[in-house]
């Protein structure tokens, strides 16, 4: 039972990371044929985000626009896996970015809410986060197939056991 469970939590976990990267990888992509509209820039600044082995910064935008008279937040710069790293690359789209700054975004046209300033680059993060969550994936998948027919060998060995037992 252990392995079943085991098994399906690595099955749950790849297609979770295999969704997850997918889908940044295709916003990537179909985001610079969004429709466009102007909004402005709410805040800008850089976060400074610690662990216990390394400090990296990450630059926080947050713009305001309207789709139909609906007005939305957003804070995705782009959708490009690149949202922590060094001080210099952090500060550089915080001062492209400036606080009350008109801007031009892209935003989904069934969910305008989803919207990003720099569209159509697709980072490598996200294509590793797909590829590992694939493999994990199909690597349980191939283990839950395994441990199946493992099950079903043994059900059939122990049949013909079974019967001459009850004669």
């Amino acid at each position: 039972m252990m392995k079943w469970l085991m098994g399906l939590a690595l099955l749950g976990i790849g297609v979770a990371l295999a969704f997850a990267g997918g889908r940044m990888v295709y916003r990537s992509k179909v985001s610079r044929d969004w429709p466009t509209v102007q909004g402005t820039v709410v805040s800008s600044r850089v976060e400074t985000l610690r662990s216990k082995r390394a400090v990296s910064f990450r630059p926080e935008v947050s713009y305001r626009y309207e789709v139909n008279g609906v007005p939305y937040t957003s804070d995705t710069v782009a959708f490009d896996g690149h949202g922590a790293g060094g001080l210099a690359d952090a500060q550089a789209v915080s001062r492209h970015y400036v606080t009350g700054a008109p801007v031009t975004l892209h935003y989904e046209p069934a969910d305008p809410s989803v919207a990003c300033l720099q569209c159509g680059d697709t980072g490598l993060a996200n294509y590793i986060v797909t590829a590992v969550g694939a493999v994990f994936a199909l690597v349980a998948g191939w283990g839950l197939l395994e441990l199946a027919r493992s099950g079903l060998r043994d059900d059939k060995r122990t049949a013909p056991q079974m019967r001459a037992k009850a004669r």
